[in-house]
């Protein structure tokens, strides 16, 4: 009964607004992004034995910080392919779904500068949640749609989230386990509205799933190859204790992988940050082992 129900909302709720039958990233996407020719990084930034770039302005001499165990004077990977690979063990996925940014921050404004048009388009939040959503929205002069969770148990309205869906609705965003709810939404409510929003981007926020019981279990990563509208943004600043280091991930369909890299920074994480992101993950038991401690 329950899924007939959300059938026929999603049926109403196309007809009234006219959204499109299926999901198309081509539409979605803006076409000044879709136009955009990617920054161009020359073959010699792979070239990890290359004592220096003098093309670059990179200084010859080295860093004058010694301590660190880092070739400071050298540009990072522009392609993060260690770290992406490192990732994509991690939670599951190929290298190619992935995207990593100055914190997950970083990953939240890229979505909506790639699909949001200003003073036209519009994000769904579902409060209370984490307010940069709207922070990233207002700054980009996007307005934002608010379906609150129940105040109950701080679920997803699905009705009602499906009843707010219009053409001009590019981006859901969905906080789980919830700030400042720390609840987990239902996966069956997630996809249900990733089925029905097929004018969006459905992007689930977990940046605090490392806490969830059986986190793996708990991560909506999985769906992403089977949902060309999911997102999935995850964080290392909170179980995994790097804050300070900001560096965050999304895992996304490749064609939506390959529209962020072109509008992100080239060297958007630094040298530092992505060797603590690297140590971090092959020291993943005794992440888990502080996790626990915390909880």
């Amino acid at each position: 009964l329950v899924v007939a129900s959300l059938a026929l909302a999603v049926l109403l709720a196309r007809r009234r607004r006219r959204l499109p039958a299926r999901f198309d990233l081509q539409r979605l996407v803006r076409p000044c992004v879709l136009r955009l020719a990617p920054y161009t990084f020359p073959p010699r930034f792979g070239l990890a034995e290359a004592p220096v770039l003098l093309d670059a302005n990179e200084n010859p001499h080295g860093s004058t910080v010694e301590a660190l165990d880092a070739a400071l004077h050298r540009y990072p990977d522009p392609r993060q392919a260690r770290l992406k690979a490192a990732i994509a063990g991690l939670r599951g996925c190929a290298p190619s779904q992935v995207v990593v940014g100055c914190g997950s921050d970083e990953i939240i404004d890229l979505l909506i500068r790639v699909t949001c048009e200003p003073g036209r388009d519009s994000i769904l939040v579902c409060s209370p949640t984490y307010a940069m959503y709207q922070i990233f929205a207002s700054v980009n002069d996007v307005s934002t749609v608010d379906v609150p969770l129940s105040a109950d148990d701080y679920q997803l309205r699905v009705g009602a989230i499906l009843q707010s869906l219009t053409p001009r609705v590019k981006l859901v965003f969905l906080c789980s386990p919830g700030n400042p709810t720390g609840r987990l939404l239902r996966r069956a409510d997630i996809e249900a509205i990733a089925a029905a929003a097929t004018g969006s981007l459905v992007v689930v926020d977990e940046a605090y799933v490392d806490f969830a019981p059986e986190e793996a279990a708990a991560s909506c990563v999985p769906l992403v190859g089977r949902t060309p509208n999911l997102v999935v943004s995850q964080t290392f600043s909170k179980a995994w204790g790097l804050a300070g280091a900001r560096v965050g991930v999304a895992v996304a369909p490749e064609p939506l992988v390959s529209a962020l890299d072109r509008v992100k920074a080239p060297f958007n994480l630094s040298t530092l940050a992505e060797q603590a992101a690297l140590r971090a993950i092959r020291a993943a038991p005794a992440v888990r082992a502080q996790r626990d401690r915390v909880l």
